[in-house]
């Protein structure tokens, strides 16, 4: 297991996290973390043949935990400039903060994003090692 790339690529959820609090990614995040896997599965199989699946697991973990903490930090700039977030908070049950909330939904996010990008180091891997 590669910890050192796992961690410096999930430093991509801190800038994914900056983005997203000045409303940067609103509307297209899938995009963004579609663009983080890709790249990260990219280099994954370039300097590993072995545990595609749970590099790219553990870095969308990572990333959707640093995400999270950046947006929590700054919530009320982030729900400022992300009015779909407003909407997607006021239906939820009222009484806990917007910050817990994208805390808990960080982890989570990150969790499925892992399995994505998981996904992609794998088909990735296998393409890129099967011209060798």
């Amino acid at each position: 297991m590669n910890w050192r790339l796992i961690i410096s690529l999930s430093l991509l959820g801190i800038i994914f996290g900056i983005a997203s609090v000045f409303g940067f990614t609103s509307g297209r995040e899938w995009l963004a973390w579609l663009c983080i896997g890709i790249f990260s599965a990219w280099r994954f199989s370039r300097r590993s043949r072995e545990e595609l699946f749970l590099h790219g697991f553990y870095l969308g973990i990572l990333t959707g935990f640093f995400s999270s903490i950046i947006q929590a930090l700054f919530v009320s700039t982030y729900l400022a400039n992300n009015p779909r977030m407003v909407e997607a908070l006021n239906a939820l049950p009222q009484g806990l903060h917007p910050a817990a909330i994208v805390l808990i939904m960080g982890p989570i996010i990150g969790t499925v994003s892992g399995v994505v990008f998981g996904v992609l180091a794998v088909i990735i891997g296998k393409v890129m090692h099967r011209n060798l």
